[in-house]
């Protein structure tokens, strides 16, 4: 399963959770996403990595300690971003776990405009470039089961985004576990963010290792 992290750059928890993972049984990577400090290439919120995820996933089923058709993916806020446009762009997913998930870039950037400077511009002056990455404009191509996880106090990324999301989700028949506290902010609180691991575990289990 690949763990993406969030657009503060990676941590070792990261690193954690994936070993955490494989006391379950199932085995974890955790990617660095291109422009942060131990990758390469430029930052591009939601284009390039796409295909480094498919990269990875495809360097992962070719290991003959993996099974190639029970793959997962899960990120947090960015890393949810990237691994929620993987999910519709790739067939090699079983399962996807997303917490905080931005699905409108239009959106996201009228909160965070700090990304039309990733992006190369504002969405009125380069329109297809915010299209690309606004994961709610392409649900239709979701064919696995999500987890889905937000803070009703989220200031970052607003709740409202994964309201959409299982809106959509409701309307394509799309299965979808749903998770809101509204106790919680974008930075989950030490509890929360151990809550939101349990649940994304236990999400996986059922997904990964109990499929055929």
């Amino acid at each position: 399963m690949q763990i993406h992290h969030a657009g503060g750059g990676y941590e070792p928890i990261y690193e954690h959770l994936a070993v955490d993972l494989a006391g379950h049984g199932i085995a974890g990577i955790a990617m660095i996403n291109r422009g942060y400090p131990g990758s390469q290439g430029r930052m591009e919120y939601g284009k390039g990595e796409i295909v480094d995820i498919g990269n990875l996933t495809r360097e992962m089923q070719a290991r003959s300690d993996i099974d190639p058709d029970r793959m997962g993916i899960m990120g947090y806020s960015r890393g949810a971003h990237n691994a929620l446009l993987a999910v519709e762009r790739y067939d090699f997913f079983r399962a996807a776990a997303l917490w905080s998930t931005p699905v409108d870039m239009v959106d996201n950037v009228r909160v965070n405009p700090w990304i039309s400077e990733i992006i190369g511009g504002l969405p009125e002056e380069i329109p297809e470039e915010y299209r690309i990455r606004s994961s709610i404009l392409f649900t239709e191509e979701i064919d696995c089961p999500l987890l889905l996880i937000h803070g009703e106090s989220d200031a970052v990324v607003p709740v409202r985004h994964t309201l959409r999301l299982v809106e959509a989700l409701k309307k394509q028949g799309i299965p979808y576990e749903l998770h809101l506290f509204a106790e919680e902010d974008h930075i989950w609180s030490l509890a929360g963010f151990e809550r939101n691991w349990n649940l994304t575990v236990d999400f996986f289990k059922r997904h990964l290792l109990n499929s055929v």
